[in-house]
């Protein structure tokens, strides 16, 4: 789908009229979002005549048709040009490709990157030209782009109509567009950005936002939080599911408990006291699965194979397992969660899931919860059971409560 006879050599410049009304575009862009300004002079200008709008591919070469500039004017172009910065500085390509987002649903991808970039951009007064924002996709706003593109999976939305915006946003590639990647060496190929200066200027970036947030500048809570998650790495989920889990399972298999079934070999000595061995508890451990249309297959699944592997390392061997959305499912014991086959939709409230698995027989000392934390919580653990809330996705609270151990695992940026 690419176009040979221009990746083998040098991008042209635009004509002096294209290049003065694309620089005085570019120039606004950079004084409306001025964290973004390193990102936005970064862009290779690439002429598209005919294409009807601006793309932007991986490499931030920036495909324009300038006579639709024209027609946009000065202040539309440049929150364009905004719009295409923000699909690489996101790096929309890469967390297609970390999702496996596959090439028939590569539209519906670069629906959900525009949605969110654009109701940010709509926030901050943007003139933009026939924007798609996640009300056109019945969708709520400030949600994270794989949320939205989980959504339209769901939804089977298949409007192919839309333009692509290269495969900088992760959609499908221009039939044009340059298929090679830059290199410094090389003063005769064509120009762009390579992955580590993209992600010098995705730092600097971020570090501007950060920057402009704290002198109070109007900037999107969504950049906002990119940024932090950038220049802030997490703790990775699974080391605090490991330590969360973990150490609730140590206190159980700890301490020893007498046993008349084993006497104390030592009570052989003074028959006439008889003293009982002791013998170590498996924990008894029930799991509650939230199954609404709202959670992130992917993440789940990542959790379960992590939670098996601990608890089977526990010496634990049969799990009592509640599958839960509005109601919860009679109780399972299975070996493997993975033995379930999960299905559900609707509302939730995990509640109802919490005090079935409590009720069980022998009660559970362990209960783990996977959700995407919109349910309603208990004030306290179940007593004398200690509840790990699993959060999958970047938006529901952290519940907080008497026994309550909480973590997040993220979706990806």
């Amino acid at each position: 789908m690419t176009a040979t006879n221009i990746s083998a050599t040098r991008i042209p410049p635009l004509s002096g009229a294209d290049a003065e009304f694309f620089s005085a575009a570019r120039l606004r862009a950079a004084r409306l979002q001025p964290y973004l300004a390193s990102a936005v002079f970064s862009l290779v200008p690439v002429a598209q005549p005919g294409y009807g709008t601006f793309g932007v591919d991986r490499w931030w070469r920036v495909y324009l048709d300038m006579d639709r500039a024209r027609e946009w004017g000065i202040a539309a172009t440049a929150a364009v040009i905004l719009h295409e910065a923000h699909h690489v500085v996101r790096d929309h390509h890469a967390r297609a490709d970390r999702i496996s987002v596959e090439a028939n649903h590569a539209h519906l991808w670069n629906l959900a990157g525009d949605a969110a970039i654009n109701d940010d951009l709509l926030d901050d007064g943007l003139a933009l030209p026939s924007p798609v924002l996640p009300k056109h996709l019945g969708l709520q706003t400030g949600l994270l782009e794989e949320t939205y593109f989980r959504h339209l999976l769901e939804q089977e939305e298949q409007d192919q109509a839309q333009k692509s915006c290269g495969s900088g946003s992760g959609g499908t590639p221009l039939e044009s567009e340059i298929d090679q990647e830059p290199d410094a060496a090389d003063p005769a190929g064509p120009q762009g950005i390579d992955q580590v200066e993209a992600q010098a200027i995705r730092r600097a970036v971020a570090h501007d936002v950060v920057a402009a947030q704290g002198t109070g500048q109007n900037v999107s809570p969504g950049l906002v939080l990119w940024a932090q998650d950038l220049l802030n790495p997490q703790v990775p989920w699974q080391s605090l599911l490991r330590s969360a889990l973990g150490s609730s399972a140590r206190a159980i298999t700890s301490k020893p408990q007498p046993d008349w079934a084993r006497p104390d070999r030592r009570s052989d000595s003074r028959p006439e006291f008889p003293r009982p061995g002791s013998r170590h508890l498996r924990p008894q451990v029930a799991v509650v699965i939230d199954t609404s249309y709202s959670m992130s297959r992917p993440l789940l699944n990542a959790a379960v194979t992590e939670i098996n592997a601990l608890l089977q390392r526990f010496g634990v061997s049969e799990l009592i397992v509640v599958v839960c959305d509005a109601a919860a499912t009679p109780p399972q014991r299975v070996r493997r969660i993975g033995e379930l086959a999960l299905s559900g939709g609707g509302g939730t409230d995990l509640r109802v899931g919490i005090a079935a698995a409590a009720e069980c027989r022998p009660s559970p000392q362990i209960i783990v919860v996977l959700t995407d934390g919109f349910t309603p919580w208990p004030q306290e653990a179940p007593a004398r059971t200690k509840l790990i809330a699993i959060i999958i996705g970047n938006h529901a609270p952290l519940p907080e409560g008497t026994g309550i151990t909480s973590l997040r695992i993220k979706e990806p940026r």
